[in-house]
């Protein structure tokens, strides 16, 4: 075949049974023949675009051949878009691959193949596009392969309800996976690797669950009930695996981070009005059961990290609240960081994890934590100032108790420190045995 070939249209009956009415909806298949377009590069009007446009709701437009584009395929109604065989997108133009503007959409194994991450282009494969006064709902995106995309594999903005599973997603520009402004929604199950930050960008993400900050959140809303869950995220080599800006109940459960200069960030978002400081913090945090690998050949980077709102010692700025519990983090730490590290938290729990072969740290307690529980964790090796419990700065308080650090060669150097006399802490149950001085309180308030 020289070019497109007109799509058929079929009805089909959905739901059909006995003693049950079936529901007719019209399924659109495209067949793109080899050397053609299927958006009008060569004169010929947008027979693809136009045969999504064609379909009723709950209708689904299948691409089983491989087509190229330069302009986005968008999605206004609540339809699905499948991909089969050797159905593919492949782009020509830095220009979003397809666009969902509807809820009720469901995107099923996209292969998009964009201009490429290192262009300097802004397009994404995937973008779903609520607003923040009528968010979108209901869309799923499963399976597929995204790549050589200029900025994110799937960015989802103001829209609840979102599944994105089982997608992988290489080599783009800025984020795996994106969402803005989103709710009630999960990220599992997914692949995503070789994030290439290009040189005008500050940071990149494996995935990002964030929030606009250019207003405050009663007109830019926090992403709020969103689960990560058992992703493989790999090669952010210059920012974070996993993040969260000023999330609230965000679950970060199961997922294997490696390759990533920081594993996992939970931070607050900037303020609207002074852009040197930060205002809104990730509250109802739950970190538990990941494992982080940091190589020495990234710069200093912590495997987990908890941050609530401020910036100075006491700040009277929104805490960071939760949990982070049973993880096993690996080589993370080094100057300003740690294996895992926390400040300006309020009640924030740090228990049961393995902190292995750290730098520097394994658990670095910054300012400005109220009520911190450490507990039970188990820290092997750390090197450099090889200190497993630093309580660094001041305007800390809490608990510490049933840690153990076991012994290696060469030993941890202290077990646990104190940096400044005004931490108050219940000190006990400790194991500190490994570490050849067990404990260096400088001064602070300890109760056994």
């Amino acid at each position: 075949m020289d070019g497109p070939q007109p799509p058929t249209r079929r009805s089909v009956v959905i739901g059909g049974a006995a003693g049950v009415v079936g529901v007719v909806a019209a399924v659109v298949v495209a067949t793109w023949g080899r050397g053609g377009s299927a958006d009008g590069e060569t004169g010929a009007p947008d027979a693809l675009q136009a045969s999504l446009d064609a379909l009723p709701v709950g209708g689904t437009l299948t691409i089983s051949e491989p087509v190229e584009r330069s302009t986005s395929l968008t999605v206004v109604r609540a339809v699905t878009i499948r991909f089969t065989g050797a159905g593919a997108i492949r782009m020509t133009a830095d220009q979003d691959a397809v666009v969902v503007r509807a809820s009720d959409v469901r995107i099923v194994a996209p292969e998009i193949t964009g201009v490429g991450a290192p262009s300097g282009g802004r397009s994404n494969a995937i973008t779903v596009r609520g607003k923040r006064s009528t968010p979108l709902s209901d869309v799923r995106i499963s399976g597929g392969h995204l790549r050589d995309v200029p900025r994110d594999g799937v960015h989802v903005e103001y829209a609840d309800r979102v599944v994105v599973e089982r997608v992988s997603v290489a080599r783009v520009g800025y984020a795996g996976v994106l969402l803005l402004g989103v709710t009630d929604s999960v990220v599992q199950d997914s692949v995503v690797s070789d994030i290439r930050q290009r040189a005008d960008e500050v940071n990149s993400y494996g995935i990002t669950v964030t929030r606009d900050a250019t207003a405050g959140t009663a007109v830019t809303r926090r992403s709020s009930g969103v689960r990560v869950l058992r992703n493989r995220v790999s090669g952010v080599p210059a920012w974070e695996g996993i993040d969260t800006h000023a999330g609230d109940r965000i679950e970060i459960r199961d997922n294997v981070v490696s390759g990533c200069r920081v594993g996992i960030a939970a931070v607050p978002s900037k303020s609207a009005t002074d852009r040197g400081t930060t205002d809104v913090a990730p509250t109802g945090l739950v970190i538990a059961g990941n494992r982080v690998t940091r190589t020495g050949a990234l710069a200093a980077g912590s495997g987990i990290v908890v941050s609530g709102a401020g910036t100075t010692v006491g700040s009277t700025a929104p805490r960071a609240t939760g949990s982070v519990t049973g993880n096993t983090v690996t080589g993370a730490g080094g100057t300003d960081a740690g294996g895992i590290l926390v400040k300006l938290t309020r009640g924030l729990t740090v228990a049961d994890n393995a902190i292995v072969s750290s730098v520097d740290d394994a658990i670095a307690v910054e300012h400005s934590n109220a009520a911190l529980t450490v507990r039970g964790n188990r820290i092997t090796g750390v090197s450099g100032d090889a200190v497993a419990i630093d309580v660094r700065s001041a305007a800390n308080d809490g608990r510490i108790t049933g840690n153990r650090v076991d012994r290696t060669e060469p030993r941890v150097r202290v077990g646990l420190r104190f940096g400044d006399r005004t931490n108050r802490f219940v000190v006990s149950g400790n194991t500190f045995s490994g570490a050849t001085v067990h404990e260096s309180d400088g001064g602070a308030h300890i109760t056994r």
